[in-house]
């Protein structure tokens, strides 16, 4: 989808949605692999509850690429928005629930976990990326989704130039 930019001049913008509760990246060491030696019912519950969370994240990781392949989406080096839309709380009442929605979301998980999370399911690498806006809001609805706009740069800044 492209539309023009808010000062109405001829850039144009892309926009990819990803139709999927965005995940926190979540750091494993070596001896996770423990977790996955056990069978599920041996494990205690810290334990499996680790397995999970690790299993939830891979799982994540999968369905962000096969997204990007169907969408043919490819990262930009700069000029990237991304925005990772949450759902709010189910055990909220509905009034807090209607407050909440499109506002700031202030709470874990970290912003800079959920864009490591949503980078590691794109890229093997992802060093070539140099610039990223990132936000994070609340929304209401049963599921989340992760929404990126491409904004090319009008020109490079002296800053930018070697």
């Amino acid at each position: 989808m492209q539309s023009k930019s808010e000062t109405g001049n001829a850039k144009m913008q892309k926009k990819y949605r990803f139709n999927i509760t965005p995940v926190s990246a979540v750091r494993t060491v070596q001896g996770d692999r423990i977790f996955f030696k056990i069978p599920k019912d041996k494990l205690r519950k810290d334990g499996l509850n680790r397995r999970n969370r690790i299993e939830k994240y891979n799982k994540y990781k999968v369905a962000v690429l096969a997204i990007a392949k169907q969408m043919r989406f490819s990262p930009a080096e700069q000029g990237m928005h991304i925005t990772f839309y949450l759902p709010v709380p189910k055990s909220l009442r509905t009034p807090q629930k209607i407050k909440l929605h499109m506002q700031l979301h202030r709470k874990r998980p970290d912003v800079d976990n959920m864009l490591k999370g949503f980078l590691d399911g794109l890229l093997v690498e992802d060093n070539f990326i140099g610039d990223v806006r990132v936000t994070k809001r609340w929304v209401n609805q049963e599921t989340g989704y992760i929404e990126v706009i491409f904004n090319p740069p009008d020109q490079l800044s002296k800053d930018t130039l070697v």
